[in-house]
């Protein structure tokens, strides 16, 4: 048990320093049990290994920096654990907004003028309209397309890398930029009809 331990602070001194191997070793030797454990956070696979793979970079990344007081394993388990409550977080409030974007256009619908022909609900209906073409106007091609396939299509975020050949990543990082210019589209149409 003690040469466990030190084991491992030798091995953790050694990534600290850049060594490639050692930081190999010890990807090779936690990768598969770590996306079992986050698989059964998470409950998508494809997931799971990605958000291994991050922690596993950031700990690379941020090698010099780490500060292991216990052991290698419960760090790494921590981070992974962090990493995927986060990811469900994020998954959650992102759910909540593709239903409220789903809800609006549905209400758009329910608004047509061709249903119910009066001033107002012409207007509602055009003015909601315009904001959301607006809002997707202003977005960069890609980040439209990859907005409109997630959230509108109903597409998952490895459907979408498919189809328009990106990461997940990428696809992550397009619907948070989209997200917070619809956001703020959005609320500022809200303001003005409250």
């Amino acid at each position: 048990m003690q040469n466990k331990g030190l084991d491992e602070r030798i091995s953790v001194e050694k990534i600290k320093q850049g060594d490639a191997d050692e930081f190999e070793r010890m990807f090779r030797l936690y990768y598969k049990r770590m996306c079992i454990y986050a698989e059964n956070i998470v409950e998508d696979p494809l997931e799971a290994e990605e958000i291994v793979c991050n922690m596993f970079v950031r700990l690379w990344e941020k090698r010099e920096q780490m500060n292991i007081r216990v052991s290698l394993e419960p760090y790494i388990v921590s981070s992974v654990h962090n990493a995927a409550l986060n990811f469900l977080k994020h998954r959650e409030i992102e759910e909540r907004y593709r239903e409220k974007v789903q809800y609006r256009l549905k209400y758009m619908d329910l608004l047509n003028p061709e249903s119910f022909d009066t001033p107002l609900t012409d207007m509602l209906d055009r003015e909601l309209y315009e904001q959301i073409e607006k809002a997707l106007a202003t977005l960069p091609p890609q980040c439209r397309e990859v907005f409109v396939s997630h959230m509108m299509d109903g597409l998952s975020y490895d459907d979408v890398a498919k189809k328009l050949n990106v990461s997940i990543n990428t696809v992550r990082t397009q619907i948070t930029r989209a997200m917070k210019k619809m956001r703020t589209a959005l609320a500022a149409y809200d303001q003005r009809r409250k």
